[in-house]
């Protein structure tokens, strides 16, 4: 449940339940109307009242998307911020955290749940049939020795029978194979998390040789470049974009890195933005497709978040959200309830 907490009349300082928060963090987000100029109005103002230099308190913005100010400083100088005409939003920072599965899935209550039969098929069983393609082993299927001619020529993969990719193509029924319309090529896939694995020998190329994960430019800790500290980050890029189990096969993972154990909101918005300005220098390169990202973190429920996420998708950018694996309802985290995303359960 949203909790607003209202200090004056048109105060928009707002506090939300089910929240981890970051003492003496805050960003604040501005009106649609406003200008670099404002921006620095109101950095000024916060200099003023607490008397304290924005290298003090570690200030920032960005108006690349939506005009934002990231600064620590004091609940009293938020509450005078919140009362700016040019501001929109003020909120506490929050912890964000890798979207982990339940420990105990089994405690929670499915009786709400409806799984589909995948038996189930059409009336013409001429275009699904059952598969041999129960393999025990995914390196059975030896995808980097594929050549041309094979299935990846005809961008048809076997999968072990009724195999989660198997359900994507086609589902209707299960036939054994993963028939996507493309692999994904041209595509920049930002796995915006705790970093990748780049030597995983699931980012190579289908034809073979590595390079498709790399490092976005953008690191929580500059000095780790993008490498994966939890395995999250990676177990994330495999399932988006690995050559074994992934559903674009041939896409760019890029690793923007926000977390380590854990990381902030701030950081989260400060690595969509990063990755915005990649996707912008990318636009008109040849070959290049288009960007999504990816993103299985969230913290409590953030406005300020959900209306960066929206904004973002409103530019044209896919946005693949996790709705938070806490047993909760995914309305109160963010940033899957933003609005304009994918959220996936």
């Amino acid at each position: 449940m949203k909790v607003q907490i209202v200090f004056a009349v048109l105060f928009a300082f707002t506090v939300y339940s089910e929240c981890e928060y970051i003492d003496g963090s805050y960003i604040v987000q501005l009106k649609d109307d406003t200008t670099e100029v404002h921006i620095e109005e109101v950095i000024q103002k916060i200099e003023e009242h607490t008397l304290s230099s924005r290298e003090d308190m570690e200030i920032t913005s960005s108006s690349l998307l939506l005009p934002l100010i990231f600064g620590k400083f004091d609940k009293q100088t938020a509450e005078m911020v919140s009362g700016l005409e040019s501001v929109e939003l003020v909120e506490q920072d929050q912890v964000v955290t890798i979207d982990m599965p339940l420990e105990n899935p089994a405690e929670y209550p499915t009786d709400d749940i409806v799984y589909e039969d995948k038996n189930h098929t059409t009336s013409d069983e001429s275009d699904c049939h059952d598969s041999d393609n129960d393999f025990k082993d995914m390196e059975e299927m030896n995808w980097y020795n594929l050549t041309e001619g094979s299935d990846v020529g005809a961008r048809k993969f076997p999968v072990p029978k009724r195999y989660n990719l198997d359900i994507i193509d086609n589902t209707h029924c299960i036939d054994g194979y993963f028939t996507p319309y493309s692999n994904g090529r041209g595509v920049d896939i930002y796995i915006i998390d705790s970093g990748i694995n780049y030597r995983n020998k699931d980012f190579r190329y289908l034809e073979g040789g590595h390079g498709r994960a790399i490092y976005g430019g953008f690191d929580v800790e500059p000095s780790n470049y993008g490498w994966d500290t939890s395995g999250h980050g990676t177990h994330c890029a495999g399932i988006a974009g690995g050559v074994h189990s992934g559903v674009a096969k041939e896409a760019n993972l890029i690793s923007i890195r926000v977390v380590g154990k854990k990381g902030a909101g701030s950081v989260l918005i400060k690595g969509m933005d990063h990755a915005y300005e990649r996707h912008l220098s990318r636009v008109g390169q040849s070959g290049f497709k288009g960007s999504v990202m990816s993103m299985s973190i969230s913290s409590g429920f953030s406005q300020i978040k959900n209306n960066h996420v929206n904004a973002m998708v409103g530019k044209g950018i896919t946005i693949v959200t996790a709705s938070g694996n806490q047993g909760i309802d995914a309305s109160n985290r963010s940033p899957g309830s933003a609005g304009q995303n994918i959220n996936v359960g």
